[in-house]
């Protein structure tokens, strides 16, 4: 855990820290398409250490807000992936992002493929064997 998270995260920073999210979740989309994805991992990477709240706090606030976002418009794991990427490096965590191939589907007629984050080199906010499922094609940083 990231130095001193638990004991930071008040109520108004969650409110804060919630509403931020919300605007990264409207506005991340638009980047990408706009300016591709070299200038949004340039935004991404920008540590500023303003989210002093624990792991399970943003994920829970990245849940919430895919969730509503999920209404208007369909949300993929390559959405929540970029969120919890940007507040947990914003919050001090050591994360890294994958993206992969299944493995099991390179054989059809389609080709599925998904994304998850590491904490500290363990996988956050998904299955354990998720990496052992795909092949890796892409790892930022």
């Amino acid at each position: 855990m990231a130095k001193g998270h638990t004991s930071t995260c008040t109520i108004i920073r969650r409110a804060v820290l919630f509403l931020r999210i919300g605007i990264g979740a409207l506005w991340m989309p638009v980047l990408e398409r706009r300016s591709g994805l070299q200038e949004l991992f340039a935004v991404l990477s920008k540590q500023k250490d303003r989210y002093p709240c624990d792991k399970d706090t943003i994920r829970d606030l990245v849940h919430i807000w895919i969730r509503i976002i999920g209404l208007i418009r369909p949300q993929h794991c390559w959405n929540r992936t970029l969120l919890l990427y940007k507040f947990l490096k914003s919050a001090g965590y050591p994360v890294s992002l994958y993206t992969g191939l299944r493995k099991d589907a390179m054989t059809g007629t389609s080709i599925t493929g998904h994304s998850w984050v590491t904490v500290d080199g363990r996988i956050f906010d998904d299955r354990d064997d998720i990496a052992s499922e795909h092949y890796i094609t892409f790892h930022y940083p």
